[in-house]
């Protein structure tokens, strides 16, 4: 959802495992039912994953940790916790680092794209950029909260 002006996103159940110095950790098992954007059709969830929900960041951070994939970071706006079911405006901007560590900003024509339709304010393409920008050092050099510290919140998921 853009700023209230599109219907479409992405929707599924997570469990709530727990906060520490990073924030609130989330999580869901392999198999969990994700509905698309379109409303109608859910699909399975591929891997267990871990989400950080960090207070006030213009980021979501998921943690897969799977034979090609590290994690996958969705710029948005701020999640909140509204009624026990936790939101965010998905940017369309989004950084990954492999398992092999290779890591790299996607979807900058997305971005650009839903810049140029009006969807966004000035601002938010501000934030949504300098957010992108800041974060891929970091995630390159596996700096906390994007090195080692989800693995203890997958394995608890797990257990």
């Amino acid at each position: 959802m853009v700023d209230g002006t599109c219907a479409e996103r992405f929707s599924w159940p997570v469990e709530h495992l727990g906060q520490d110095e990073h924030g609130t950790w989330l999580g869901a098992r392999r198999g969990n039912p994700v509905r698309q954007p379109d409303g109608r059709r859910e699909e399975a969830q591929e891997h267990d994953a871990v989400w950080l929900v960090a207070e006030g960041a213009w980021c979501l951070p998921a943690f897969w940790f799977t034979d090609s994939t590290d994690l996958t970071i969705d710029i948005c706006t701020p999640p909140r916790l509204d009624g026990g079911v936790w939101t965010f405006v998905d940017l369309e901007l989004d950084l990954f680092r492999n398992a092999d560590g290779c890591a790299g900003i996607v979807d900058q024509d997305e971005f650009d794209e839903l810049a140029l339709s009006g969807h966004l304010t000035d601002s938010q393409v501000a934030t949504a950029t300098e957010v992108a920008q800041s974060l891929l050092p970091l995630v390159q050099m596996e700096a906390e909260p994007f090195g080692g510290a989800a693995r203890a919140w997958l394995r608890s998921l797990r257990s």
